[in-house]
């Protein structure tokens, strides 16, 4: 007996030292571990991968090779170690699987399971982080989003280095000009973006300002030619997060700009908000919605009102150092797809994993695509006098291309209109740093005479739209005449 006792033991040794030894050059889990805690999931999935096959139900395990697989993007695997993690009251599994269903645009049961991540955090007696919360609420903004999905034509897109997205936001002279400060010519802040309109007497860019995240600010140009100090834009804008990457249409009063602020439902999201300039603040922006914005980074937005071409750049693809740029034709008004008439997946069209889906039957843009081309090949040669869009990709560069005199006479009146609000504009420059410094009868004179330049600029600002409408419409008439 004792000899079989000795036999037992020695071979319980044997066993142990069999279980434990690790081939040479592999990894041992908690090699792994800390491959994983250093954020090398690649490197350390094949290790929970074979742990797992000798213990398949272990929570730890399926957690680690889950959030492993869910890094790299391998999201239906994950799902299944994830949700073995969960069930097993692995604490973080329940995020990671918000997270996951975030990605795959499943917004109901990411908000499920973050709310029982946040009970199981109460339940442990820890503190539920406020960004759980937010997230929370990004899932349901998406949710709601995800049901009004707006139908707009996304006619090309291209991928390009994320550094230097705007080199291929080739734009007609009058949408103005979007680039950094080497690009620009300005002196604005190094790794910012800045846009300026086309009369160049503004510069607009999102600063870093201590305390407050990134904000909205502009220069003006001086009548000497220097810049202004920098400000931020008035309030309705800046919040206490991050935004950036600002764009105005012609009007002078629209302006889309991205945030990652609490109406965002990932990264950065583009907004669109007017100035009211009655009171010189701006309305509440408003999230612009999906194909536009997703759960990643989305900004940029610019619109050629001369071609009737949109711009938005996106890293929803995830390409590291790349982003993509899509090409879309504006809607005149928001129209959204009515979900019990399409095909195809609405997740798909949010995403836009395929731009012939957003198409129209039969459509073709090699015109309007070409006609681009052309307009780039133009601004390479020389700059246009101006670039009119009349109808259907017909646009004029020169005042002799008019046929109509009365259209020419009109397209004339709309720049001299803009001239004429620059002038004012300009001057107001220069007048509203002289109020703050004066004082007595001088800062009283100076604000009447401010207060009146105000009103008249007031009623100059719709002039110049006016006057291409009715230009417009005259030289259709004189063509459709002709033929």
């Amino acid at each position: 007996m004792r000899l079989f006792r000795c036999f037992f033991k020695y071979l319980l040794t044997i066993g142990i030292f069999i279980s434990t030894v690790v081939p040479a050059g592999a990894l041992t889990l908690n090699e792994a571990r800390e491959l994983y805690k250093a954020g090398k999931y690649e490197e350390a999935a094949p290790v929970f991968k074979a742990q797992l096959k000798r213990r398949p139900n272990d929570g730890s395990l399926n957690h680690w090779y889950g959030v492993c697989l869910f890094h790299e993007k391998k999201y239906d695997e994950a799902e299944k170690y994830l949700k073995v993690g969960a069930k097993r009251k692995v604490l973080e599994s329940p995020h990671f699987l918000g997270d996951l269903y975030m990605a795959l645009y499943r917004f109901d049961e990411a908000v499920e399971r973050y709310e029982e991540y946040a009970a199981n955090l109460e339940k442990a007696k820890k503190q539920v982080p406020d960004s759980i919360q937010e997230a929370i609420a990004r899932a349901r903004k998406a949710k709601l989003m995800l049901q009004h999905v707006e139908q707009v034509q996304i006619i090309d897109s291209l991928i390009v280095d994320a550094d230097s997205f705007f080199a291929s936001f080739k734009m007609t002279p009058e949408s103005g000009r979007i680039g950094t400060s080497e690009t620009l010519g300005i002196d604005i802040p190094e790794n910012t973006i800045g846009y300026v309109p086309e009369r160049e007497d503004k510069v607009f860019f999102g600063m870093a300002v201590d305390g407050k995240g990134k904000e909205l600010c502009t220069m003006n140009k001086l009548i000497d030619g220097k810049w202004s100090k920098t400000a931020p834009l008035p309030d309705g804008v800046n919040t206490d997060r991050d935004e950036a990457y600002p764009f105005f249409l012609n009007d002078g009063v629209t302006l889309y700009f991205a945030s990652n602020g609490g109406n965002s439902i990932g990264g950065y999201d583009i907004f669109i908000t007017r100035l009211n300039l009655e009171n010189n603040t701006y309305l509440k922006p408003e999230n612009v919605g999906m194909p536009f914005n997703s759960i990643y980074n989305d900004y940029m937005m610019a619109i050629d009102e001369m071609l009737n071409i949109g711009w938005f750049v996106s890293d929803r693809e995830q390409i590291p150092g790349k982003v993509t740029i899509y090409l879309f034709i504006p809607n005149e008004s928001k129209r959204t797809y009515n979900l019990d008439e399409i095909t195809t997946d609405i997740k798909s069209l949010a995403l836009i994993r395929s731009i012939r889906d957003s198409w129209p039957e039969n459509a073709d843009y090699t015109d309007l695509l070409r006609q681009l081309d052309e307009i780039k090949e133009a601004k390479k040669e020389s700059r246009p006098d101006f670039v009119f869009a009349i109808h259907n990709g017909r646009h004029y560069t020169t005042l002799d291309q008019f046929t109509s005199i009365e259209a020419r006479n009109l397209y004339i009146k709309a720049t001299e209109a803009r001239k004429n609000i620059a002038q004012l504009e300009s001057k107001l420059s220069v007048m509203r740093p002289q109020y703050k410094q004066a004082q007595g009868t001088t800062r009283q004179r100076l604000s009447a005479e401010i207060l009146a330049l105000e009103s008249q600029l007031l009623s100059l600002y719709a002039q110049p739209g006016e006057y291409e409408n009715r230009a417009r419409k005259a030289e259709i008439d004189a063509l459709n005449k002709r033929h």
